[in-house]
């Protein structure tokens, strides 16, 4: 076990609704870990850093588990904005706290996952930064793992067969769109990770139940073929006989390798 520095309820963003917190833990056996910020969000309609998976802390790396607002208290791009205003004061912040600026990863499952893809592939691109705090710092992560994150598309939950397949992502969509994503093509567009893919995204580990009934497993096989198109470092772990959520012990060691390569160079 390392010796961690703890630090809770930090304000990261200021957005009309409400302040917006962090927790953090740095290791101190390293001077300047690298840091995994997790995103514990379900469904684009709840966050709760309660459900936080500390456990990379006993690897050495530095984390942060960040508060986002949800829906229907907001709609797109407003999770994105959090996110993305999240990953800048961590990096503005990096030598007070003690972690690398350069070397951050981000992590979650599910919408967590989605939002972690959406991070990767979406670098420093203006139109989705937003406007809360620490403008001109990157907000480039450099790893970002996703389970179970689809949709990468949106478009993909047009189609009358995966709407009548997949309900409640439909539900959730719709919710975080303000509208059908086929009511409203441009900001589906505009969120979905798919739509940035390029050679310069960082390394992605992508992981998926086999199984999995709530988000369509294929549609994550078809992200990793974009990343793989284009040159990118993607890694796609499919769970033989899991569906949506599983035991973490299960991952750990193909999470932590993958930080480990990619963060640790």
């Amino acid at each position: 076990m390392h010796d961690i520095a703890t630090y809770t309820d930090i304000v990261y963003s200021r957005p009309p609704q409400r302040a917006l917190r962090l927790d953090l833990r740095v290791p101190q056996a390293e001077r300047r870990p690298p840091l995994i910020m997790h995103i514990p969000v379900g469904g684009l309609r709840c966050c709760d850093r309660a459900w936080t998976p500390w456990w990379l802390t006993d690897e050495g790396f530095a984390m942060a588990s960040i508060e986002t607002r949800v829906s229907p208290e907001v709609t797109a791009p407003a999770i994105v904005h959090d996110c993305k205003a999240a990953v800048r004061w961590l990096r503005a912040n990096a030598e007070r706290y003690g972690y690398a600026p350069d070397a951050i990863g981000v992590w979650g499952h599910s919408a967590g996952g989605l939002l972690a893809s959406f991070l990767a592939t979406s670098g420093d691109i203006a139109e989705v930064e937003g406007d809360g705090g620490h403008p001109g710092v990157s907000s480039r992560v450099q790893a970002a793992c996703d389970q179970c994150g689809a949709p990468h598309d949106f478009s993909w939950f047009a189609r009358p067969e995966i709407k009548s397949r997949f309900p409640g992502v439909v539900g959730n969509l719709r919710a975080y769109l303000g509208g059908l994503v086929e009511e409203k093509p441009e900001l589906a567009r505009q969120m979905s990770p798919q739509t940035y893919v390029s050679r310069n995204c960082p390394p992605v580990l992508l992981i998926h139940g086999e199984n999995d009934d709530v988000v369509p497993v294929e549609e994550t096989i078809n992200f990793h073929q974009a990343l793989t198109a284009v040159g990118v470092d993607s890694t796609l772990k499919i769970l033989p006989g899991i569906g949506h959520g599983w035991d973490g012990a299960l991952t750990h060691a193909d999470i932590a390798a993958f930080f480990q390569r990619t963060l640790r160079p």
